[in-house]
């Protein structure tokens, strides 16, 4: 079982909305060094569902040929519809990938529970790879409750995880529920109230320019280190929540402005077309997070 803390990588983008290849290499190689247990790729963050499936696929390509299997890679496959996901699946598998991960097929929020389950089945024909259900029901327009949950992997051996992001259900709901060999991830990164009872770790895309603190606080609580735990808590929560108000004001411009004070040069992020974040408001970033002792010295 994969446990601890699961980057949601960016997928960086040049001035003309090409994956930005280089970036993302370094961007890989800075995640295995700070130790992280491993990657989440080509999900919301990743920007996956914005982009071809050429896209998706050569994007996929860079991560894991740069991961060099070094960590774990789980591979973000979903799509609207079967065929295009079992491609995907399937590419991730030939590439090396270490597992997938699924949302549900989005847009069509109406789908029944039989063709939400069937679909998640036309990938486990696919792939002998693990499945990991990427409840996301603010985007996909569809949820996957604990109950739910327990049935589709009734039905589907091969899925062994879970990221819980705007869940509609308890999270150790689900951790009571899974059998032992699913993993449930958190997509907050409140790891204190939840490892403890089961929760396998977190893919928590704000606080994802701090992989040092964030394995930290990991390590703290696999090794029941918790009044360390606390004050690492402390600031992971002050990370998360600085940089999630940026990202409600700003719109996710203010993710690729967070990576660019690690040093990275993402010349673009999001893919689409939005207003940059005001200096001011950069900034003031800025200085909360020095403030706040959460970013590393230059």
């Amino acid at each position: 079982m994969v446990k601890g803390v699961l980057i949601p990588l960016i997928t960086p983008f040049d001035e003309k909305q090409r994956v930005d290849e280089g970036v993302m290499r370094q961007l890989v190689d800075f995640y295995v060094k700070t130790a992280v247990q491993g990657l989440f790729v080509l999900g919301s963050s990743g920007q996956g569902p914005a982009m071809s499936l050429p896209e998706r696929k050569r994007a996929a390509e860079v991560a894991l040929s740069e991961a060099r299997g070094r960590l774990p890679v789980i591979v973000h496959v979903g799509t609207a519809d079967g065929e295009s996901t079992a491609e995907l699946a399937r590419h991730a598998a030939e590439k090396g990938a270490s597992a997938v991960g699924v949302v549900p097929p989005y847009y069509y929020s109406d789908h029944s529970e039989y063709e939400i389950i069937a679909h998640y089945k036309q990938v486990a024909q696919a792939v002998s790879l693990p499945i990991y259900i990427y409840e996301n029901p603010k985007y996909s327009g569809i949820s996957v409750p604990p109950e739910f949950a327990k049935r589709m992997k009734e039905q589907i051996p091969t899925i062994r995880g879970i990221k819980v992001a705007y869940g509609a259900g308890a999270l150790l709901e689900y951790v009571r529920l899974f059998p032992s060999d699913v993993s449930v991830f958190t997509g907050n990164a409140d790891l204190f109230g939840l490892v403890p009872f089961g929760v396998a770790g977190m893919i928590n895309p704000p606080t994802s320019f701090l992989p040092e603190l964030s394995v930290s606080l990991w390590r703290a609580l696999d090794e029941k280190r918790f009044e360390q735990a606390i004050g690492l808590q402390q600031r992971v929560n002050t990370a998360a929540r600085l940089v999630a108000a940026a990202l409600r004001k700003y719109g996710r411009t203010a993710l690729g402005e967070v990576f660019r004070m690690r040093g990275f040069a993402v010349k673009r992020f999001p893919k689409w077309e939005t207003q940059p974040m005001p200096k001011e408001a950069r900034d003031q970033l800025f200085k909360e997070l020095k403030e706040a002792g959460v970013l590393p010295e230059a």
